[in-house]
């Protein structure tokens, strides 16, 4: 028997159901459509909210006041039983509840006291949200999420600590405008950027600096800013990297290129030149890596090379300009290098193309411009082609082919490798590489397969300290040293610190004062922590952040810099050169034209030198400056390798 039962059970579980027709909607009730009207009302915001309890608040007074008419009632203090007077004296019980207690006859006071109790509730809690919303106004602008009304600023998307010096770089360029103005939009807290740029650059001058809150790669972020009014916009790399710097270039494209020019940083040069090629050019990629990481190559080499470049890429010194002179139409080069007394001349534009150091035979034409160094637009003045009278003979005519070089790098990280592949463009062949790496803050196996072409490079794994610096004297004393930040295993402010002990322990071995000086190169991470760096006697110190920044904020206010720059950062372009004086003039005071004039013979355009014993580095002298070069002193000029 149970056996079929159960038979039948499964049969019946195994009977196809009938299938049901569609689910017939229900009805509901006038009271849960009105609830749910009034929820959806209520998740709409305060306002609605606001705006439904002032009606609420207006019919209560108004029903009073015709109950107050029809009935014959006056409140006390009413002058006549008119609908204004009995609506006015019911807004004062609805707002004040002390207002009734005058009132005598008790229908009056009672319909007073269920008015008072409606304005208790109603319009109390219509104060409140009014409070209420004007309190999440004002957090919402505290959180920077509030449109920006500006045109003809600078944009800068993203943040980091590129940003300050960006920022401080372009107040000064806007010193000459009365209102200019600034818009920063990262992801980063508001008031906390406003709190960083007020430390890193108390005085704004002329510009306003505006900071808001949002994603630099959502369109409807950029248009709160008002990127389209913008005349510029930087794109710096934040925590996202390169793929937050890619995703804010695609964003700016959805404006149809209704945008001003776009300066983006990038790591890698990969992606810097792939950006450049979908774009056609339109956004002036700067790989902040590699610009630092030849310029701390050179700098290695050649002594005050880094300040060369800082001068010429800040705002607060001398620049790079153009301009046109129709006058030196026919003329040549070497006569153009010797007709501006405040500007030093480094190249030309003909047919559009950038042309440093061209030969000093080349023929000008009229429609050419000049490329030249000097403090301001408003001091390029011609003044005139000028015969110089070339200096008495140099002592030695030629520069003398360098030789063999040991370098050591102290400290490590991904960056290094940049700075290696620079420094093989410029080492003498058969030259010698010690890296010092902290083996707890660097896997020595990462360092194993790195080779050079012109040098031998070895790894020398330790803790860093004293002893292993002394030991890189077992291969004789390095002519140069490059001191790295571990940037990729600290802090900045970690990692600046181990630099700066770094340094103190290297001129406890190679004092400043030796008979054959050591130089040392120091990268630091932190602009701030530069002043704590100098004292320590360090030939060139190079603050990562601070040579792309300059870059950056120059390139965002003349794009056609870009151009420059690339050659001058180019391998097989146009170099600064810091050429010895002996090679170009004798040992008695010459002018700075003469210096020019001289340069020019070897095919150089000279403009500035460098004085050894203090180090001091003079950029654009006027021609007619008198110097005394000694033969450890230097030309800064702009040569070619192969001239």
């Amino acid at each position: 028997m149970n056996q079929g039962k159960a038979r039948a059970r499964r049969t019946r579980m195994a009977t196809p159901t009938t299938p049901r027709g569609p689910r017939q909607p229900t009805n509901p009730s006038l009271v849960t459509r009105l609830r749910y009207r009034f929820d959806n009302a209520m998740s709409r915001g305060p306002l609605i909210v606001i705006a439904y309890l002032g009606l609420v608040s207006l019919a209560v007074m108004v029903v009073t006041a015709l109950i107050a008419v029809i009935g014959q009632l006056t409140f006390a203090g009413g002058n006549a039983r008119t609908f204004p007077e009995e609506l006015w004296q019911a807004l004062l019980r609805t707002l004040d509840s002390g207002s009734f207690a005058s009132d005598t006859a008790w229908p009056t006071r009672i319909l007073a006291l269920v008015v008072t109790l409606a304005g208790i509730f109603v319009a109390g809690s219509l104060i409140g949200l009014i409070a209420n919303a004007v309190d999440q106004k004002v957090e919402e602008l505290r959180r920077g999420r509030s449109a920006v009304v500006e045109s003809g600023h600078s944009l800068i998307l993203g943040w980091s600590d590129q940003v300050p010096r960006i920022v401080s770089e372009l107040v000064i360029a806007n010193e000459s405008e009365k209102r200019a103005s600034l818009v920063v939009l990262a992801r980063a807290d508001k008031t906390e950027m406003e709190q960083t740029l007020k430390e890193r650059v108390p005085d704004h001058k002329t510009t306003r600096v505006v900071c808001r809150s949002g994603s630099p790669s959502s369109p409807e972020d950029l248009e709160r800013v008002a990127v389209q009014d913008a005349r510029s916009v930087v794109v710096v790399r934040d925590t996202d990297g390169d793929a937050g710097v890619v995703k804010a270039i695609l964003a700016l494209r959805t404006f149809d290129g209704n945008v001003p020019h776009v300066v983006a940083e990038l790591s890698e040069a990969d992606n810097t030149r792939i950006v450049r090629a979908v774009t056609d050019g339109r956004v002036l990629t700067v790989s902040s890596d590699d610009v630092v990481a030849e310029v701390t190559a050179q700098a290695c080499l050649q002594a005050g090379l880094s300040a060369v470049f800082a001068d010429l890429l800040d705002f607060d010194g001398d620049e790079i300009y153009f301009t046109g002179v129709p006058e030196l139409g026919g003329r040549t080069y070497r006569d153009a290098l010797l007709s501006f007394e405040r500007c030093s001349v480094i190249g030309r534009i003909a047919g559009g193309e950038v042309e440093l150091n061209p030969p000093p035979d080349t023929v000008l034409g009229a429609g050419d411009q000049l490329i030249l160094v000097a403090a301001d637009d408003s001091a390029i003045a011609f003044t005139g082609v000028q015969e110089v009278t070339l200096p008495t003979a140099p002592v030695t005519r030629t520069v003398a082919s360098r030789q063999a070089t040991h370098v050591a790098i102290v400290g490590w990280s991904q960056f290094g490798a940049k700075v290696l592949k620079e420094l093989d463009e410029f080492l003498p062949a058969g030259s010698r590489v010690d890296i010092v790496v902290d083996r707890d803050l660097v896997d020595p196996t990462v360092l194993a397969g790195i080779t050079m072409e012109r040098a031998v490079v070895q790894v020398r794994p330790g803790d860093g300290g004293p002893d292993d610096l002394r030991a890189l004297r077992a291969n004789g004393d390095p002519q140069q040293i490059v001191v790295l930040g571990y940037r990729d295993a600290l802090s900045i402010d970690d990692a600046d610190a181990r630099t700066l002990l770094t340094l103190l322990g290297l001129r406890t071995v190679w004092p400043a004062t030796g008979v054959q000086e050591t130089r040392i190169v120091a990268e630091l991470l932190d602009q701030r922590n530069l002043a704590l760096a100098v004292p320590v006697g360090v030939d060139d110190l190079i603050v990562s952040n601070a040579l792309s920044s300059l870059l950056m904020a120059q390139l965002s206010e003349r794009a056609e810099l870009l151009a420059v720059f690339d050659d001058l950062f180019d391998a097989e372009g146009a170099a600064i050169e810091m050429r010895p004086a002996d090679s170009l003039v004798g040992p008695d005071p010459v002018s700075f034209g003469a210096v020019v004039a001289a340069a020019a013979t070897v095919g150089a355009s000279a403009f500035g030198y460098r004085l050894d014993e203090s180090g001091t580095v003079v950029l654009n002298p006027a021609k007619s400056h008198m110097v005394t070069l000694g033969p450890a002193d230097t030309v800064a000029l702009v040569s070619h390798a192969d001239r």
